[in-house]
Protein backbone atom coordinates (compact mmCIF):
# COMPACT_ATOMS: atom_id res chain seq x y z
CA UNK A 1 0.00 0.00 0.00
CA UNK A 2 2.81 2.52 0.87
CA UNK A 3 4.48 1.77 -2.74
CA UNK A 4 1.35 1.98 -4.39
CA UNK A 5 0.59 6.12 -2.47
CA UNK A 6 4.22 6.93 -3.43
CA UNK A 7 3.13 5.97 -6.78
CA UNK A 8 0.06 8.01 -7.02
CA UNK A 9 2.11 11.27 -5.63
CA UNK A 10 4.78 11.13 -8.23
CA UNK A 11 1.95 10.90 -10.65
CA UNK A 12 0.38 13.59 -9.21
CA UNK A 13 3.41 15.80 -9.38
CA UNK A 14 4.84 14.50 -12.77
CA UNK A 15 0.66 15.84 -14.35
CA UNK A 16 0.91 19.35 -12.13
CA UNK A 17 4.48 19.67 -13.88
CA UNK A 18 3.13 18.97 -16.81
CA UNK A 19 1.70 22.18 -17.46
CA UNK A 20 4.01 23.98 -15.02
CA UNK A 21 3.63 27.62 -16.92
CA UNK A 22 -0.02 27.41 -15.57
CA UNK A 23 0.04 25.25 -12.07
CA UNK A 24 3.04 27.66 -10.57
CA UNK A 25 0.66 30.71 -10.29
CA UNK A 26 -1.71 28.30 -7.98
CA UNK A 27 1.39 27.97 -5.40
CA UNK A 28 1.71 31.68 -4.79
CA UNK A 29 0.44 33.35 -1.81
CA UNK A 30 -1.14 35.94 -4.47
CA UNK A 31 -3.06 37.93 -1.41
CA UNK A 32 -2.59 35.79 1.60
CA UNK A 33 -4.48 37.36 4.30
CA UNK A 34 -4.03 35.26 8.03
CA UNK A 35 -8.36 36.86 8.75
CA UNK A 36 -9.17 34.92 5.64
CA UNK A 37 -7.46 31.59 6.49
CA UNK A 38 -8.46 31.63 9.94
CA UNK A 39 -11.96 32.14 8.79
CA UNK A 40 -11.81 29.58 6.06
CA UNK A 41 -10.59 26.86 9.00
CA UNK A 42 -12.65 27.74 11.36
CA UNK A 43 -15.49 27.09 8.78
CA UNK A 44 -13.69 23.54 8.40
CA UNK A 45 -13.05 22.40 11.88
CA UNK A 46 -16.95 23.60 12.37
CA UNK A 47 -18.30 21.59 10.08
CA UNK A 48 -15.44 18.75 10.83
CA UNK A 49 -16.58 18.17 13.95
CA UNK A 50 -20.31 18.56 12.61
CA UNK A 51 -19.67 15.50 10.18
CA UNK A 52 -18.09 13.55 13.06
CA UNK A 53 -20.93 13.70 15.28
CA UNK A 54 -23.20 13.23 12.14
CA UNK A 55 -21.73 10.02 10.86
CA UNK A 56 -21.36 8.92 14.12
CA UNK A 57 -25.02 9.29 14.29
CA UNK A 58 -25.91 7.62 10.99
CA UNK A 59 -24.05 4.60 11.57
CA UNK A 60 -25.29 3.86 14.61
CA UNK A 61 -28.96 3.89 12.90
CA UNK A 62 -27.98 2.38 9.73
CA UNK A 63 -25.64 -0.12 11.23
CA UNK A 64 -26.88 -0.81 15.12
CA UNK A 65 -25.51 -4.26 16.14
CA UNK A 66 -22.15 -3.15 14.33
CA UNK A 67 -19.22 -1.15 15.26
CA UNK A 68 -18.63 -0.10 11.38
CA UNK A 69 -15.15 1.81 12.58
CA UNK A 70 -12.74 0.53 15.29
CA UNK A 71 -10.98 2.46 17.08
CA UNK A 72 -6.59 2.98 16.65
CA UNK A 73 -5.36 0.13 18.19
CA UNK A 74 -1.68 1.67 18.26
CA UNK A 75 -0.05 4.41 20.16
CA UNK A 76 3.03 6.43 21.31
CA UNK A 77 4.12 9.30 19.17
CA UNK A 78 5.50 7.54 16.14
CA UNK A 79 2.05 6.07 15.37
CA UNK A 80 0.37 9.26 15.99
CA UNK A 81 3.04 10.89 13.71
CA UNK A 82 2.42 8.15 11.19
CA UNK A 83 -1.16 8.80 11.22
CA UNK A 84 -1.06 12.23 10.69
CA UNK A 85 1.51 12.39 8.07
CA UNK A 86 -0.81 9.74 5.88
CA UNK A 87 -4.48 10.90 6.96
CA UNK A 88 -3.66 14.80 7.04
CA UNK A 89 -0.55 15.78 5.20
CA UNK A 90 -0.32 13.84 2.24
CA UNK A 91 -4.21 13.59 0.99
CA UNK A 92 -4.13 17.33 2.01
CA UNK A 93 -1.24 18.24 -0.35
CA UNK A 94 -1.44 15.86 -3.41
CA UNK A 95 -5.32 15.53 -3.45
CA UNK A 96 -5.27 19.40 -3.86
CA UNK A 97 -2.67 19.06 -6.03
CA UNK A 98 -4.19 16.68 -8.47
CA UNK A 99 -8.10 17.87 -7.95
CA UNK A 100 -7.81 21.52 -7.20
CA UNK A 101 -4.72 22.06 -9.45
CA UNK A 102 -4.00 19.59 -12.48
CA UNK A 103 -7.72 18.96 -13.06
CA UNK A 104 -9.41 22.23 -12.44
CA UNK A 105 -7.02 23.54 -14.07
CA UNK A 106 -7.75 21.75 -17.13
CA UNK A 107 -11.00 21.88 -17.13
CA UNK A 108 -10.92 25.51 -16.59
CA UNK A 109 -9.89 25.65 -20.65
CA UNK A 110 -12.91 23.87 -21.89
CA UNK A 111 -15.43 24.86 -19.30
CA UNK A 112 -16.72 27.48 -16.99
CA UNK A 113 -15.70 27.55 -13.70
CA UNK A 114 -18.89 26.54 -11.94
CA UNK A 115 -18.87 23.22 -14.36
CA UNK A 116 -14.88 22.83 -13.22
CA UNK A 117 -15.90 23.50 -9.27
CA UNK A 118 -18.93 20.67 -9.83
CA UNK A 119 -16.70 18.43 -12.22
CA UNK A 120 -13.81 18.32 -9.53
CA UNK A 121 -16.01 17.93 -6.65
CA UNK A 122 -17.74 14.71 -8.22
CA UNK A 123 -14.73 13.09 -8.99
CA UNK A 124 -12.89 13.70 -5.54
CA UNK A 125 -16.06 12.31 -3.62
CA UNK A 126 -16.61 9.73 -5.92
CA UNK A 127 -12.96 8.59 -5.74
CA UNK A 128 -12.78 8.12 -1.72
CA UNK A 129 -15.28 5.23 -2.33
CA UNK A 130 -17.39 6.19 0.50
CA UNK A 131 -21.17 5.91 -0.46
CA UNK A 132 -22.14 7.58 2.83
CA UNK A 133 -19.61 9.59 2.82
CA UNK A 134 -20.96 11.36 -0.38
CA UNK A 135 -22.99 13.29 2.05
CA UNK A 136 -20.01 15.47 3.39
CA UNK A 137 -17.63 14.91 0.78
CA UNK A 138 -19.59 16.20 -1.90
CA UNK A 139 -20.18 19.75 0.12
CA UNK A 140 -16.27 19.60 1.38
CA UNK A 141 -15.24 19.25 -2.42
CA UNK A 142 -17.33 21.95 -3.40
CA UNK A 143 -16.15 24.25 -1.01
CA UNK A 144 -12.58 23.74 -1.89
CA UNK A 145 -13.07 24.21 -5.29
CA UNK A 146 -15.10 27.67 -4.93
CA UNK A 147 -12.33 29.05 -2.73
CA UNK A 148 -9.44 27.59 -5.08
CA UNK A 149 -11.40 29.57 -7.83
CA UNK A 150 -12.13 32.62 -5.41
CA UNK A 151 -8.47 32.63 -3.73
CA UNK A 152 -6.68 31.56 -7.27
CA UNK A 153 -4.03 29.23 -4.99
CA UNK A 154 -3.83 26.20 -3.57
CA UNK A 155 -2.72 26.96 -0.39
CA UNK A 156 -6.08 27.96 1.41
CA UNK A 157 -7.19 24.54 0.33
CA UNK A 158 -4.29 22.46 1.27
CA UNK A 159 -4.57 24.32 4.94
CA UNK A 160 -8.53 23.81 4.57
CA UNK A 161 -7.83 20.25 3.69
CA UNK A 162 -5.26 19.49 6.41
CA UNK A 163 -7.41 20.85 9.14
CA UNK A 164 -10.45 19.26 8.15
CA UNK A 165 -8.51 15.67 7.85
CA UNK A 166 -6.40 16.47 11.41
CA UNK A 167 -9.94 16.96 13.27
CA UNK A 168 -10.40 13.36 11.92
CA UNK A 169 -6.84 11.89 13.01
CA UNK A 170 -7.63 13.81 16.47
CA UNK A 171 -10.86 11.51 16.87
CA UNK A 172 -9.63 8.70 15.73
CA UNK A 173 -6.20 8.83 18.19
CA UNK A 174 -8.22 10.30 21.03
Amino acid sequence: AFFFEVALWITIVAFFAINWRENKKLLSWQSFSWQKLCAYLAITITGAFSIHYAMGWLNVVIFPNNELFDKATGSGFLYSAIIVFFTAITPAVFEELGFRGYLMQSLLKISDKQQAIYVTAFLFAILHLQIVGLVWLLPLAVFLGYIRIKENTLWYGISIHFAFNLTACIFQLF
